[in-house]
């Protein structure tokens, strides 16, 4: 192979490495995924994490349980995250509804909750009401883990496939034809 030849290519081979790495720093939208029964997978642009849904009923005594236990809950006055307690509450429907009504996906402690009402999931406010259903969610402790999709192993690969070709010193075939 010419020199050009293996400029051409190296040129080639980084160029296309730059645009996979430019494709990966791309904003990835977060996403909640039904995986089966009340399994729901969480991708927050970077990681997916497992968690199953289950529903609380609110006592007076368990607010830490219904806060602090999901994704969505961010606490304190600051707000939580509405748009994980939305993509959760549109991803769960009406799956985890009693007496036909969803249960509320409170995201932060001034009493914002997010509940699925038919068609869509909406943001409301209100105080935590006794006996009023809430969702909460663990880490699913089952199965396999989440495989990212990591770009290292496979750039990693492509580079080891380049000192290969291009790393070894060429044998001199003429000392050999002397002999």
């Amino acid at each position: 192979m010419t020199t050009s030849m293996k400029t051409l290519l190296l040129t080639l081979v980084f160029s296309t490495l730059g645009v996979i790495a430019t494709s990966a720093i791309a904003v990835v939208p977060s996403t909640v995924t039904s995986i089966g029964g009340n399994t729901y997978a969480y991708f927050n642009g970077t990681t997916t994490t497992n968690y199953d849904l289950s529903t609380v009923v609110y006592d007076g005594t368990n607010y830490s349980q219904i806060a602090t236990r999901t994704p969505w809950w961010s606490g304190g006055m600051d707000g939580g995250n509405l748009t994980v307690a939305t993509l959760f509450a549109t991803a769960a429907g009406d799956s985890l509804s009693s007496g036909g009504i969803a249960p509320r996906f409170q995201y932060n402690d001034v009493a914002y909750y997010v509940q699925f009402n038919g068609s869509s999931a909406q943001s409301i406010y209100g105080d935590p009401v006794l006996t009023k259903t809430y969702a909460v969610a663990t880490v699913h402790s089952g199965g396999a883990p989440e495989i990212d999709g990591s770009l290292a192993p496979k750039v990693g690969f492509l580079l080891g496939c380049l000192f290969l070709m291009f790393g070894r010193k060429k044998q001199n075939t003429e000392s050999m034809m002397t002999a």
